[in-house]
């Protein structure tokens, strides 16, 4: 199928003209690579999926709306990891770029929805198959170099400016997202176990549903609640090490469990459980046990004492402290996800693959 950067489509029968694309190759596949085309069309953006090794071929759009909310009319078809081999026109990633993702196809197995999990965040597309001559190529347009109305593009990026700053003001006070919400209705993430504390509290457990880097998990949490956190904090600032999401309401412990280095927990609980209850999390190793407990202490522990009026287990604590409380780079990517939590990804959702 001969299709270029500035090459006119009809999808369906919606038209639409190639601005950019990427090709992909599957490591988990043997290489199997395929390829996706960025389409312009009068009804927004879409993704053309072209793979003619297994001849399948599909168009999708943004959903990010989903948020991880992934239900049981969706099954798994597909996972792996995409590495960036080629790219060219209008999109956001180069040669070397790579990301898990994971398909799902509904009981008609006609419709489509996608996760990609980028370094810097997760996305997610619906879309449906095509057959192969529902995709007509009907004209060809030389993509132009020069970048016309500049102008006009500079007063339009002021404008978003000032609207990001209007929002990233009140928009904290308004967001109901939580952490516990996300995970317990995301798909990527499965039940394990309840932690019972003191005063009726409890923790819940997560387990991410592939083997990947706390790092990882991190972003997907925060991407899933817009940023809204008070701050995030790495044990040690080392890559893949325990991390620690506080929020307004929330105490988020991500870690290793002690017998498998390569699954991810998510323990998240109301502050309150830190506060009356010093349980270890579950199946930690030891170290992480007395950091997570130093790091409530050193973050939480004085504001939650001026909250709640029960007794408290930190109360006589003496151990160790932690002293760089957030300010770190998990705290700076909260901030660029709060500011941009309203605007949906265009330049970098796709479908089978969409490209960061």
């Amino acid at each position: 199928m001969n299709i270029q950067v500035g090459t006119k489509l009809r999808l369906d029968g919606l038209e639409g003209k190639v601005i950019g694309l990427i090709e992909y190759e599957n490591r988990m596949d043997h290489g199997n690579r395929w390829t996706e085309y960025r389409v312009s069309t009068k009804k927004g953006e879409r993704w053309l999926s072209v793979d003619e090794v297994y001849k399948e071929y599909s168009v999708s759009w943004a959903a990010n709306d989903v948020r991880g909310n992934i239900g049981p009319e969706w099954h798994k078809v597909d996972e792996g990891t995409q590495v960036v081999v080629r790219a060219q026109g209008d999109v956001d990633v180069e040669r070397g770029d790579s990301a898990r993702f994971v398909e799902f196809e509904d009981s008609t197995e006609e419709l489509t929805l996608s996760v990609e999990i980028w370094d810097d965040g997760t996305e997610y597309s619906k879309g449906e198959y095509l057959d192969l001559e529902e995709i007509e190529i009907i004209g060809y347009e030389k993509p132009k170099s020069g970048a016309p109305g500049c102008g006009l593009a500079l007063i339009a990026y002021a404008f978003v400016f000032i609207l990001v700053g209007i929002i990233s003001t009140v928009g904290p006070a308004l967001s109901k997202k939580t952490i516990a919400k996300f995970v317990s209705k995301s798909s990527l993430y499965e039940f394990v176990t309840s932690i019972t504390g003191n005063e009726k509290q409890k923790a819940d457990v997560y387990e991410y549903f592939t083997a990947t880097t706390t790092d990882t998990v991190a972003k997907s949490i925060i991407d899933g609640i817009e940023g809204d956190t008070e701050s995030v904090t790495q044990k040690d600032e080392v890559e893949d090490s325990e991390i620690a999401i506080v929020t307004n309401k929330e105490y988020c412990l991500i870690y290793h469990p002690e017998d498998n280095a390569e699954k991810v927990y998510v323990q998240v609980s109301k502050r309150k459980y830190n506060y009356t209850s010093d349980n270890a999390p579950y199946k930690s190793s030891d170290s992480d046990t007395t950091w997570y407990r130093s790091h409530y202490y050193s973050s939480s522990y004085s504001a939650d004492s001026s909250t709640y009026h029960s007794p408290s287990a930190y109360t006589s604590y003496s151990g160790d402290t932690v002293h760089n409380i957030g300010n770190g780079y998990f705290d700076s990517y909260s901030s660029s996800v709060r500011q941009s939590s309203i605007n949906s990804r265009n330049s970098s959702s796709g479908g089978v693959s969409s490209g960061k």
